[in-house]
């Protein structure tokens, strides 16, 4: 049998419901102002459409073409047009996401049993150094090219964080924790300070305060290669974070 509070919980929800309902039918269709709504028979008016020509002035160049310039974002790669400049506040928030849970899995596993530790073999020593460099130039390029391919920051960071880990595996003593909480430290501060040039040369946190170059470019879209470096560097060092914690062996053993 319900309870009292069990029935409002039921009506509350459905008022919840019937508001998602409401709005998501509001963002498919026309409004009756001619809109822009998802749906819109007419492509201008979507709000998509602000993204693909990279303006949000309506009297803005009706195409992006390679090796043109003067847009408000120089990015080839759409994505990153999205998730670094008309999106960033999202960006961050995903950035937020993966501190927290490096650091719910720092509270977690503190301390582990001791284990018997096999020392890595030769063919291990020889040839990670080998690999990883590999590996750090393929996270760098993945990074620097985010503006003009698909990659950027976070799957850049990731391939890092590989190597680092895969490096800890092999050189348990070659890492020092403080200087890898530095490096969080920095590129967090970093991400912040450059939200915050954008809110006071611009109009709100994280706008692209710099100017657009050619798209297609390597050196074109400066806003979003500093943000993709901070973002790499933090994404790198929280995943390779999570691997340390994992990765160790006996009690008392330092992580970052």
């Amino acid at each position: 049998m319900k309870t009292r509070h069990q029935s409002l919980i039921d009506i509350a929800a459905l008022v919840f419901l019937g508001i998602a309902v409401y709005l998501i039918a509001s963002a498919l269709t026309e409004t009756s102002g001619g809109g822009k709504g998802i749906n819109s028979s007419e492509l201008n008016k979507r709000v998509s459409y602000r993204y693909i020509i990279k303006s949000v002035n309506p009297s803005a160049k009706p195409e992006v073409k390679w090796g043109a310039t003067g847009y408000e974002e120089s990015s080839a790669n759409i994505v990153t047009s999205i998730v670094v400049n008309y999106r960033g506040f999202d960006t961050l928030g995903e950035v937020l996401v993966l501190f927290a849970s490096s650091a719910a899995v720092s509270l977690l596993i503190r301390k582990r049993s001791p284990k018997k530790v096999m020392p890595p073999t030769e063919i291990m020593t020889s040839a990670v150094p080998v690999v990883n460099l590999l590996v750090f130039i393929l996270g760098a390029f993945i990074i620097l090219h985010g503006h003009l391919t698909p990659g950027g920051g976070f799957p850049g960071g990731a391939v890092i964080a590989t190597g680092v880990i895969l490096v800890s595996l092999v050189f348990r003593k070659a890492f020092r924790p403080s200087m890898y909480l530095m490096l969080e430290s920095i590129a967090g501060m970093g991400i912040l300070i450059v939200g915050l040039l954008g809110m006071v040369n611009s109009d709100y946190f994280l706008q692209d305060f710099l100017p657009a170059g050619t798209i297609g470019n390597l050196f074109s879209s400066y806003f979003a290669t500093i943000l993709y470096v901070l973002i790499g560097v933090k994404v790198a060092v929280e995943i390779s974070n999570i691997g340390f914690h994992f990765i160790s062996e006996s009690i008392g053993e330092e992580a970052v």
